[in-house]
This record gives C-alpha cells, sequence and structure tokens, in this order.
C-alpha cells in the first residue's frame, strides 16, 4: 500500500467511521489532538479501524505519540509498520 493510499485511508476511516465533524481542518500536517480535535478515545477507534478493518497489526508497546502527532507522521508509521509483511511475503 502506497503512503497515498493509507492518507486516503486515514481519511475515509475519520470521515466514514468516526464522523470527524473537523474533517475541513484534514491535512497532511494536520494535529490529530489540536487540530482534528480527537481525543485519546477517539485515536483508538481509528487504531481499532486500523487493525481490523485494513489488516494493520499495531501491539499496544508500539503506539508512541510521535508517531499519532500528525496525520502525516501517522501515515509515515504505517508505511514503516507494513515493510516487514511486505518483506517476509517476498522471502
Amino acid at each position: 500500500m502506497t503512503r497515498q493510499e493509507i492518507l486516503q485511508i486515514i481519511h475515509d476511516i475519520l470521515q466514514d467511521h468516526l464522523e470527524l465533524p473537523s474533517m475541513k481542518a484534514f491535512h497532511e500536517d494536520a494535529r490529530l489532538n489540536e487540530d482534528l480535535y480527537m481525543d485519546s478515545i477517539m485515536i483508538l477507534q481509528l487504531i481499532l479501524h486500523l487493525e481490523v478493518d485494513m489488516g494493520f497489526e499495531i501491539p499496544d508497546e508500539m503506539i508512541v505519540s510521535k508517531d499519532f502527532r500528525t496525520v502525516g507522521s501517522l501515515a509515515d508509521f504505517l508505511v514503516r509498520k507494513q515493510k516487514p509483511a511486505a518483506v517476509e511475503g517476498s522471502l
């Protein structure tokens, strides 16, 4: 999955599943807490949708605040998270 596809997935989850009212502020540099007004429960719901609906494995110990600061940092985290699976599949 490309980074752009991941950004679109994040957008779709926030809009369609979480029905985030602040979607007009959505962009790559938007901060999840300050710009999109997501609290910790909403971030956990986002993680749950990423795991259940999109197949990402995000163990609790891998959740670091710097990865969940902006939409872009979350996309970067998810890109990094999928690489080991892609490497394993090619062996």
